[in-house]
């Protein structure tokens, strides 16, 4: 059990974290504050729970494998297989589970005021040596928060007038049997839904939809000229291909507006749909992190958290924030923006490069302890393998974050390779039920490895990580 830390920066009114060393003997481990608990939130544990105490924060008390979570709308019983309880996890890995919503980060107190899901008057303090933020992002770009089928609501700006609290295990298990049933109404009145969106995220509900609920009638709109955006065109033609001969009716460039009798005519809906769905363009959800260490722009408006190549936060001059020892990595960061004058790889808000910066963010993290809390050994020569790393290493572009896996229902799907953001880049892999299968295997092994419970799936994912890039 993690005892109270005590912060170096009040008792000695030092901002340096530096100064942290003085209460922090070699002897004892330092305490690394994990906030958000995805799919790279729990990589940086794995990474980290040996050498340090380590407390995970989220604001729900469940994982989610959110790539597999469309599925879920349109067959339920198949969520059962993307979900699993925090608590049981964390406590198999020996690290502190928080459930509650990180309402402040005061990067010069090294502490994080976190709203607790029971007893939501009160403010609990989580004092650090080190922090790592994970905490994703949404897919909605035409709301405020970001709500979409994506993610569950989950935030308490976001979740004001809200009947159900997705927070709870059970309550997000009614949200998705609730939105089934209103599609299976939707079926059988033959009614017309529309999807705003032309990405994979767009693509792929969709097909999820024309192939459960085959009297739907599917529309998907954008204002790009072609799906899958800057993929490549070869994989857009297949996946437009599949949704033309199955009856989904696709319409580009043009802009979606609810309130646009034009907009309805042209997508021809002239009575408007009778559901619609927005899959399009990703938010923030960063509402902790001070506005001096958010972007001004970027997708969605802006409100990405700032990072160097060593993916420790910076303010927008560059400064790092809190004196370095706040890291943050995966969806909720920006690589382009004020971001775009560090040179940083622009990743796609995929989950194999928010596991990898993860890692990457972790390895700093133990180079950053080794320097400022660790007294080199007499004769120690600091090497990879041997000791803990002394340097920090910038982040680059993972040999993995160009793949794509796109599901057109269960039994299709094109498999993507080698993509970056220059528009075209990459090639199609392999398509048809070989990729609807390469789908379903990354899903049932990411989820075993993040219970940490499957040694074959935990040892796949290891090597996948740790291949050369």
């Amino acid at each position: 059990q993690i005892g109270t830390i005590e912060r170096a920066a009040e008792r000695r009114g030092a901002n340096d974290v530096s100064a942290m060393s003085e209460v922090s003997p070699f002897s004892q481990k330092r305490h690394v504050l994990v906030l958000g608990a995805g799919m790279a939130g729990l990589a940086a544990v794995r990474q980290l729970r040996r050498d340090f105490y380590v407390t995970v924060v989220d604001a729900k008390e469940y994982f989610e494998f959110t790539p597999g979570i469309l599925r879920a709308y349109v067959k339920p019983e198949h969520w059962e297989t993307l979900v699993f309880p925090y608590q049981e996890v964390l406590d198999r890995l020996k690290v502190t589970f928080k459930c509650g919503e990180v309402v402040a980060l005061k990067c010069q107190d090294h502490c994080a005021a976190v709203r607790m899901i029971w007893g939501e008057a009160a403010l609990e303090e989580i004092d650090f040596h080190f922090c790592l933020i994970a905490s994703g992002c949404n897919f909605n770009q035409f709301s405020r928060y970001g709500t979409s089928p994506w993610f569950p609501v989950i935030h308490q700006v976001a979740r004001q007038g809200s009947e159900l609290d997705e927070r709870f295990l059970e309550s997000r298990r009614r949200t998705i049997l609730r939105e089934h049933q209103q599609l299976t109404d939707l079926n059988l009145r033959k009614a017309s839904v529309l999807v705003v969106g032309a990405g994979y995220q767009a693509v792929q509900w969709a097909c999820e939809l024309n192939y459960f609920f085959p009297s739907l009638r599917v529309f998907l709109a954008d204002f790009m000229p072609r799906c899958l955006g800057p993929l490549p065109e070869d994989a857009a033609a297949y996946c437009e291909d599949y949704m033309r001969s199955h009856g989904i009716s696709t319409q580009y460039n043009v802009k979606y507006d609810e309130n646009s009798e034009a907009f309805w005519q042209r997508i021809g809906l002239p009575e408007r749909a009778d559901r619609t769905y927005v899959l399009s363009g990703a938010k923030h959800s960063n509402y902790f992190v001070d506005e001096a260490a958010q972007s001004q722009r970027g997708p969605g408006g802006g409100g990405w958290i700032l990072v160097n190549q060593f993916l420790q936060v910076v303010t927008k001059t560059g400064e790092r924030w809190g004196g370095g020892n706040i890291f943050a990595v995966g969806d909720c960061v920006s690589s382009s923006g004020e971001a775009s004058k560090w040179d940083l790889p622009q990743l796609p808000k995929t989950g194999f490069p928010a596991e990898q910066q993860a890692m990457q963010a972790a390895r700093n993290i133990k180079a950053l302890d080794r320097r400022w809390f660790a007294k080199r050994c007499l004769g120690c020569v600091p090497r990879e393998g041997l000791c803990s790393p002394w340097h920090l290493r910038p982040t680059w572009f993972p040999w993995a974050a160009g793949i794509f896996a796109i599901s057109l229902g269960p039994e299709d799907g094109v498999v993507i390779v080698g993509a970056k953001y220059e528009k075209g880049s990459g090639r199609v892999y392999c398509r048809g039920a070989l990729a609807a299968a390469i789908k379903d295997l990354v899903e049932v092994t990411k989820v075993a490895s993040s219970k940490h419970e499957h040694w074959l799936s935990c040892t796949l994912w290891h090597c996948l990580h740790h291949l050369p890039s």
